[in-house]
């Protein structure tokens, strides 16, 4: 704050405490002049009362001269008239005092006093239009300096602001330059940088074109092999065990048993060609969950020891979908398979069932169970694959002697 603000802000403020205290002067005055006029009017008043009561004379025989001397009496002029008719009219000076009363024991006339104000009323109401003209020339004397000094601020800021114009101009000029240089500099790095990035995407996709290329050659090499290698072997193993059944004489029991392998053989090699069309397993596509378990227990090898039971609520196997019937099977035979081979279980159980949210399949053996369970095979590994892909979770449940419990759970599917 400069030394013309602050002697313009005191100017402000002396003035304003000038107006308040005149203000309240003046207020003060008006008030004692009008308590004066009420004062002047109750005693003219009671002298006009007094006078009427002791005159006795009825307002019917007031005349002119009784009303002159009646005014004469109070120090002014008194006219009658009758209540609800207009007053006569009576030129009134600008210091004179007004008041009007009824007329005592005349019911229906009033009288109407008009008498010059006491001296002191005067004096007082001249006091005020003193005060008023005193206001009035204080604040004249107070705004001209402050439209003097306003006036030279306003000049002095003129001045500054042509003296600093050129360089206000130079400065905003330069801040200009520096704005859209530094806007360019960002530019050219976004520029840069969606460049590199692209160039980078680019040898992405050429790398993963190549990755890709390999990948597919990878995959009919791994075609030709299965064909070549494992179906032909397949293959050549039913054609063995074929000329071994017609060469030999075998037992009825072992007779049956040649037919199982026999059958399970041409299962396998119908699924690894299946496989190899990128197909589900011919065996289980599009049957009923149903259907492909009783084919899937039919080809296993008849233990003697080993006996499977199914405890399947049918409303839970209808729920399940046709294209997840491989997969789930895939997952059941090889828990089967493990309970006979590895676990040397003598009973299984098969169990389904469900709540609102999920469907339940366990497979439970009376096996010898895991003896090492931080050992895991590619078949658990592959039973969890499929389970996620299904979009649930595997649980496997072992104790060494106790059995194993195998249970996969599967969301309920929505109906569509």
């Amino acid at each position: 704050m400069n030394f013309n603000t602050r002697s313009i802000g005191l100017a402000v403020l002396l003035l304003l405490l000038f107006l308040g205290a005149a203000l309240s002067l003046q207020w003060w005055l008006v008030r004692e002049t009008r308590q004066l006029q009420n004062t002047a009017i109750q005693e003219q008043r009671s002298r006009l009362g007094r006078i009427l009561a002791v005159s006795g004379l009825p307002p019917e025989k007031w005349d002119a001269y009784f009303q002159r001397e009646l005014g004469a009496m109070v120090g002014g002029s008194v006219q009658l008239y009758q209540a609800g008719s207009p007053p006569p009219p009576q030129p009134a000076a600008a210091s004179s005092l007004t008041f009007t009363d009824p007329v005592v024991n005349a019911p229906g006339w009033e009288a109407r006093v008009t008498f010059a104000s006491p001296a002191l009323l005067r004096s007082q109401v001249m006091h005020q239009r003193i005060l008023t003209t005193i206001v009035l020339l204080a604040l004249l004397l107070a705004v001209v300096p402050l439209l003097i000094v306003v006036l030279e601020a306003r000049r002095a800021v003129s001045v500054d602001a042509a003296t600093r114009t050129p360089w206000a101009a130079s400065r905003a000029q330069a801040v200009g330059m520096e704005q859209f240089a530094r806007l360019s500099n960002e530019r050219t790095a976004a520029l840069l940088e969606e460049h590199g990035a692209r160039m980078r995407a680019e040898e992405d996709l050429q790398v993963n074109r190549a990755l890709l290329g390999h990948s597919v050659a990878e995959r009919v090499r791994l075609g030709r092999d299965l064909h070549d290698n494992i179906c032909q072997t397949l293959y050549a193993v039913c054609l063995t065990l074929e000329s071994v059944q017609k060469k030999s004489s075998l037992s009825p029991e072992m007779m049956q048993r040649t037919d199982q392998c026999l059958a399970e053989l041409r299962r396998v090699n119908q699924e690894v060609r299946a496989y190899l069309q990128d197909l589900e397993p011919g065996s289980v596509n599009g049957q009923s969950f149903a259907a492909a378990l009783a084919g899937m227990i039919g080809s296993l090898p008849a233990e003697d020891e080993a006996r499977i039971e199914r405890r399947l609520d049918p409303e839970t196997v209808g729920l399940i979908p046709t294209h997840q019937v491989a997969d789930i099977m895939n997952i059941l035979r090889e828990a089967v398979s493990n309970s006979l081979r590895h676990g040397r279980a003598r009973r299984i159980t098969l169990l389904a069932g469900r709540n609102d949210q999920s469907i339940a399949l366990s497979v439970h053996d009376d096996g010898i169970g895991f003896t090492n369970p931080g050992k895991r095979g590619h078949g658990l590994d592959n039973m969890q694959a499929r389970a996620a892909a299904l979009g649930g979770s595997l649980q496997v449940e072992s104790d060494s002697g106790k059995g194993t419990r195998i249970i996969l759970n599967l969301p309920v599917p929505t109906s569509t």
